[in-house]
């Protein structure tokens, strides 16, 4: 069963191993960057299964929300990726679900996760599989289309 920890320095973490092409790393950003990034309400998290490092991810509150059109008490999802090697074997989809479980466990008051993701990416198809919604927006960022999507909380 796959785990996922909200990271406070990334000195422990073993990036080495970690791959992604080109073509993703585009549209995720570097996992270093990912779990690097200093801004106000932004927590990275990485993805491990007996403790082996799966992915990272962060999720991000504040200003982001207000761009994109999201509700108050949603979070944004910023950045998931899956070690290329780890890629088709169901960690996507688990990773999701872990931070549902997450997020009703340790933040009961997000009601959604919000998300963009570039018209062009693939991504876009296994999150509308995994459950999110096409909000019918596009935001655009730098020369880059990005359709705003969505999933609601059940508790």
């Amino acid at each position: 069963m796959i785990n996922i920890k909200p990271v406070d320095t990334i000195t422990d973490i073993d990036l080495s191993h970690y791959e992604l092409p080109a073509r993703q790393m585009v549209y995720a950003g570097h996992p270093r960057f990912i779990l690097t990034r200093n801004k106000p309400q932004y927590i990275p998290f990485i993805i491990e299964e007996q403790d082996r490092l799966i992915g990272v991810f962060a999720l991000e509150a504040g200003e982001i929300l207000e761009k994109i059109g999201a509700p108050q008490h949603a979070v944004y999802l910023r950045g998931l990726s899956i070690n290329f090697s780890e890629q088709n074997k169901g960690y996507f989809k688990a990773s999701l679900a872990a931070l549902e479980r997450y997020l009703l466990e340790h933040h009961p008051e997000i009601t959604a996760i919000y998300l963009m993701v570039n018209v062009n990416n693939d991504a876009y198809y296994a999150f509308i599989k995994s459950g999110f919604k096409d909000e019918k927006r596009i935001v655009r960022q730098g020369l880059s289309k990005l359709k705003v999507l969505s999933k609601k909380l059940s508790s």
